[in-house]
């Protein structure tokens, strides 16, 4: 009697004879690699959920996006079409509601068009923008998880496996990645899915499913129409002619004769929606540096009303630095002019920003220092590198917080009325000369420092360092005497003496031996002798 065999389906449907075996073990791909052609599962993606975010009004969008930051209307009430340029501007390419109700579609002739809506507002395409826009989404998307993929000119992929514990769940996620791209004056479609492809096919054919496992994969995706693949139009055409017209039909054909017939990446876009070959994507990364522009309509000389002007490009700034949990301490904004070079005005901050308010206030106090050439007619708005805002823990009853939280923003603000230079703190030099030990500081005024003003005892874990006066003379004061130093009165030397010898490659050689004196009413003072020329005493400090 034969040994029994299992039979089992075909790709084709066509029951095989063939005995059964177990299915080869494929290693799982290294760092993302390139999956095969082999219907088996890919290990590397069993752990993954992404989360496709279409935008199917994504030129009527990018166009609103736009005019947000411009200060124009986007579209008319009447309704809106958009051209495609490239096209000769002939053919409608999209079209908002009231255009798509007078019966306006997309492919119509542009004359068509306007002979059914003789009113229609006509806007050229620019590719340009639709990819700002979609770049917006994708920072957008950085908030949400690290691994953010690009699939232009319409969707952006997630993988959100390891962010739903925490946002509180699949439902919560969704609402708010839908809440934050209704800010954004966009209208997404959600879909997710184990596998990148399969959860964008859903989304553009407005399916919004959330399945978490790849079992009933398959299923779900066969009755989708195969325009959702976005494959070749001769291809889908072909398969067309052979009544093939959705994903499961295509999934019912031998895979070789597939294979053979039609390019081998409709096959591998196949495997890689089912999960059975991997899919790798590359990482988006979002620009280092934040850059807007807005066109101004009609232009403006007032410098109060700039300020208002520029508060739209803040509120994108600051969500900016939001995402990245930074701060920015630099801003360039230039205002462009018609014939005029453009005017730049550059804001240097103490601390790093990160309120809308705190920097739209300053940038009113440096317009209203300037004055314009001529009219503005667009601003652009620049930040510096991103820095990490350091939070400073105070005492417990927060006293030395209070005292000093608005010493940043007075130094700011000050800087803004009077000049960048006009208002500056001190720093420590590594110099041994008393008068060239220090320099200016542009940061908050004390807080560069780090060595007290006071004798600190010799030992293993703190170092010694010599009292220094608190008033240091701009130039020393010469003293009579000989062996001992004269001021209203013989000085007692109580300290010293402590040598500095140092200059001697800048051309200002010193050679001084300090002590700390006591004049004959108490006073402490620091006084030096020269080494060289003499031997004679100055005095060059006072202590408290």
């Amino acid at each position: 009697m034969p040994a029994p065999v299992k039979r089992r389906a075909t790709p084709g449907g066509v029951p095989s004879s063939t005995p059964a075996r177990e299915p080869p073990r494929l290693r799982p791909a290294l760092g993302g690699g390139r999956g095969s052609n082999d219907p088996a599962p890919a290990a590397a993606a069993s752990r993954e959920l992404w989360l496709a975010i279409h935008l199917p009004d994504y030129v009527l969008e990018s166009l609103r996006w736009r005019a947000r930051f411009a200060g124009a209307a986007a579209h008319a009430p009447g309704g809106t079409a958009v051209v495609d340029v490239e096209d000769r501007g002939r053919v409608v390419f999209a079209c908002d509601a009231p255009a798509a109700t007078a019966g306006i579609a997309r492919g119509m002739a542009l004359n068509s068009a306007l002979a059914l809506l003789p009113s229609l507002h006509v806007l050229p395409r620019e590719a340009n923008v639709e990819r700002a826009l979609l770049d917006a989404v994708a920072t957008l998307a950085t908030g949400f998880t690290p691994r953010v993929a690009l699939e232009p000119p319409d969707a952006v992929l997630l993988e959100v496996r390891g962010s739903l514990r925490l946002f509180g769940g699949v439902r919560c996620l969704l609402a708010e990645v839908r809440e934050r791209l209704r800010r954004l004056g966009c209208v997404p479609r959600l879909a997710l899915t184990p596998t990148p492809l399969a959860a964008l096919w859903f989304a553009r054919v407005d399916e919004e499913v959330v399945l978490r496992r790849r079992e009933g994969l398959a299923s779900r995706l066969a009755p989708l129409p195969l325009a959702c693949t976005r494959w070749p139009e001769k291809s889908v055409q072909s398969l067309a002619t052979m009544g093939v017209r959705t994903v499961g039909d295509c999934l019912r054909l031998p895979r070789d004769g597939l294979a053979r017939r039609f390019a081998p990446e409709l096959l591998l876009t196949l495997d890689r929606a089912l999960g059975r070959a991997a899919d790798p994507r590359a990482a988006f990364v979002p620009h280092p540096r934040f850059t807007a522009r807005r066109d101004l309509e009609p232009e403006l000389s007032d410098t109060a009303r700039l300020g208002l002007a520029v508060e739209p490009l803040l509120e994108e700034l600051c969500a900016f630095l939001r995402l990245r949990g930074h701060g920015v301490d630099a801003l360039e904004l230039t205002l462009l002019h018609r014939e005029a070079p453009a005017t730049r005005v550059r804001l240097r901050l103490v601390a790093p920003a990160t309120q809308i308010a705190h920097i739209a206030g300053l940038l009113r106090e440096h317009l209203e220092r300037r004055e314009l050439p001529e009219p503005v007619r667009a601003l652009r708005l620049r930040s510096g590198p991103p820095v990490p805002v350091v939070v400073v823990a105070g005492d417990l009853f927060a006293r030395h917080a209070q005292r000093t939280a608005g010493v940043p923003q007075l130094v700011e603000r000050l800087r803004a009325r009077l000049g960048p230079d006009a208002v500056h703190g001190l720093r420590l030099v590594a110099e041994h000369r008393p008068e060239r030990n220090w320099g200016h500081s542009y940061s908050v005024p004390g807080t560069d420092f780090r060595l007290e003003n006071r004798c600190l005892a010799p030992n293993m874990s703190v170092p010694y360092f010599p009292c220094r006066p608190l008033w240091l003379l701009a130039d020393p004061q010469p003293l009579p005497g000989g062996e001992r130093p004269r001021y209203d009165g013989p000085l007692e030397l109580e300290e010293g003496p402590e040598r500095i010898e140092s200059g001697w490659w800048d051309g200002c050689d010193v050679r001084r031996d300090y002590y700390v004196a006591r004049d004959r009413v108490g006073a402490r003072l620091w006084v030096f002798r020269e080494r060289q020329g003499g031997g004679r005493w100055f005095l060059h400090g006072v202590f408290g």
